[in-house]
């Protein structure tokens, strides 16, 4: 029951924030400028924010659940900026522009494949610790390269640079339709695997010994979860913190939500704060825009600056 009304009350609270996303200051809507607005600016423009909320906090949900870290997301593992430092080459060698989030996708697994191997080189029995430090050097590696190719290329600097502040304001029906079939495709394969995902949170040896292949659902969810980022940070740059503040105040909630339950709630209200964010991006310094990842870290950076102070402490 309680589900029900949280999934009602986050519902109510989309579709009010993709109205005001839609309709805000655009006056009279049978007007052809207004109009104009709406269909090439507006739905394009909220449609990819949307996407974008519901797949970074879902890739955010899955590594937090799979590697029992709750700093566990995109941007603290490093995927992030190795497909920022992909979509960035992409742009320096001049690739079609269908084929950026291609790059961003392969230099996105590089990395994991990256933070792995670093992280079973380093663990001495801690590997979970070790992962985001490992995650976090990759990250550092890979944008001290994106900062080399902004120094050689300065005639391309201002087409890098935007995807290091990710936001809305040049979406296409397009890159929408790309991000919605991947996706859509990662949705399906993560509900197919979420019974097996549940008994991994039981530990590795239980998993086992009751028929899962701990190894193959693991690397098979984080790949799922690195495309999805990947093909985001393609089209619309970095954009943090939602992917690691959302999941834990879902679980952290009263409900006690089992894991098909957080995975609807990660989704619903990423989506609605990601439209949120963008909206207000739009209208808080208009006529200036203002990336929803600025908008995002000045809102998420105290959340979870809260989450880290009010967690329960465990004992050495």
């Amino acid at each position: 029951m309680k589900y029900a009304i949280t999934i009602a009350i986050w519902t109510a609270i989309a579709f009010l924030s993709l109205s005001l996303s839609l309709f805000w200051g655009i006056g009279d809507v049978n007007d052809a400028l207004s109009q104009t607005i709406l269909y090439q600016v507006r739905i394009p423009r909220t449609l990819q924010a949307l996407l974008a909320g519901i797949g970074l906090t879902l890739a955010g949900h899955m590594f937090q659940t799979l590697l029992n870290n709750p700093l566990a997301d995109s941007f603290t593992l490093g995927l992030a900026s190795g497909a920022t430092f992909g979509s960035g080459l992409a742009v320096v060698i001049g690739v079609s522009f269908i084929w950026m989030p291609v790059f961003s996708v392969v230099f996105s697994i590089m990395t994991l494949i990256l933070v792995i191997v670093l992280t079973n080189a380093m663990s001495r029995g801690y590997p979970i610790r070790t992962l985001i430090l490992a995650g976090i050097m990759i990250g550092a590696l890979f944008n001290a390269l994106l900062y080399v190719l902004i120094i050689f290329n300065q005639q391309k600097m201002n087409n890098i640079v935007n995807y290091m502040f990710g936001g809305f304001s040049s979406a296409e029906y397009n890159e929408v339709k790309y991000i919605g079939i991947v996706l859509f495709v990662g949705i399906v394969i993560l509900l197919s695997l979420i019974s097996k995902i549940k008994i991994l949170q039981l530990g590795d040896l239980r998993a086992q010994s009751l028929g899962v292949n701990v190894r193959n659902v693991t690397y098979s969810v984080l790949l799922i979860a690195s495309i999805i980022t990947a093909v985001i940070v393609a089209y619309v740059g970095v954009i943090g913190f939602i992917g690691m503040v959302i999941p834990q105040l879902v679980r952290r909630a009263r409900g006690h939500y089992d894991l098909k339950q957080q995975m609807f709630l990660n989704i619903v209200i990423g989506g609605t704060i990601m439209v949120l964010s963008d909206w207000l991006g739009s209208v808080v310094l208009n006529p200036f825009q203002v990336p929803a990842s600025i908008i995002l870290a000045m809102l998420g950076i105290p959340v979870l600056f809260y989450i880290m102070v009010t967690q329960p402490r465990m004992e050495e």
